[in-house]
């Protein structure tokens, strides 16, 4: 089907972007280093339980936001790690840009992504 082939060819162009290049390599850089990789996957997990409070409608105390906070400040000190969540950040905003243009064409609901005006 055409729209499958469609999708194919934006799944090679997008490992074929810089910015997924440069994720890829940066990833490999964290994960030859296990101490790198682990404090990685701490802070992840770390970060997608407080996502998961939030979505769930609670409110993360002040001490899980100053854990996540302080944590991130020290990771992003080893300069691999650093330039990994740069990167990942930068090809996660490129995906995100193109789901948004993805729906738009298809005129998907997407107003909750848009912010409040109150």
């Amino acid at each position: 089907m055409y729209v499958y082939d469609k999708a194919n060819e934006l799944a090679k162009a997008l490992s074929e972007s810089e910015e997924y290049k440069s994720y890829k390599a940066a990833k490999g850089k964290v994960e030859k280093d296990s101490r790198a990789k682990d404090m990685v996957n701490d802070f992840k997990k770390k970060q997608f339980e407080l996502q998961a409070m939030q979505l769930s409608g609670q409110k993360p105390d002040e001490s899980k936001l100053n854990q996540i906070q302080s944590l991130y400040q020290v990771i992003v000190l080893n300069p691999d790690i650093a330039g990994y969540l740069q990167a990942e950040l930068r090809f996660n905003q490129m995906f995100s840009d193109i789901y948004n243009i993805i729906g738009k064409a298809v005129e998907l609901d997407m107003d909750f992504l848009q912010p409040e005006n109150k």
